[in-house]
């Protein structure tokens, strides 16, 4: 009994003195991502944002623009920020825009869509997921779906590194 004991207990004290970190020997958590190192002057200015937003067409009656997220790449130098609508729901469009710091790059679609994700950024691509409503899919949840990186082009224009899909 005193031998079980003693061996249930050095089973415990390994456990909490070793957790569980695989065959690397490194922990199994979450990869941490690394500090943004971008500054807010890398960026667009608020004035270059409310200029594009306000050139993109009202898609809802009696509403206006609102931005609702933005971010960029790691190496800060595309820029995305998110519009919709305000007055809104699930399947409103929605629409993003693009700069290469301070220069206003437009939009990836002539037309705003309902269920746009940025997803992680890269280095210096930006991927956006599109998703859309299959059949009779209810408003919440579209079945749907694909996904395009963007990049700025050798052009300085901002370029789909594939086709965009569901245009």
């Amino acid at each position: 009994m005193r031998r079980r004991l003693s061996s249930i207990l050095l089973m415990v004290a390994l456990v909490w003195a070793f957790p569980a970190t695989g065959c690397s020997g490194k922990s199994a958590g979450p990869p941490v991502s690394p500090p943004d190192a971008c500054k807010q002057s890398d960026g667009p200015t608020a004035d270059t944002v409310r200029q594009s937003i306000a050139s993109v067409p009202v898609v809802v009656p009696g509403s206006s623009w609102v931005e609702i997220a933005r971010g960029h790449t790691r190496n800060c130098r595309l820029y995305w920020v998110q519009i919709i609508p305000t007055i809104a729901d699930q399947s409103t469009p929605q629409q993003l825009l693009f700069f290469d710091r301070n220069t206003a790059l437009g939009s990836p679609t002539p037309n705003a869509k309902p269920y746009i994700r940025v997803l992680p950024p890269g280095q210096g691509t930006v991927t956006v997921e599109y998703q859309w409503r299959v059949g009779s899919d209810p408003e919440c949840c579209p079945t749907g779906s694909g996904a395009v990186r963007f990049q700025i082009g050798p052009d300085g224009r901002l370029k789909a590194l594939g086709p965009i899909p569901h245009q």
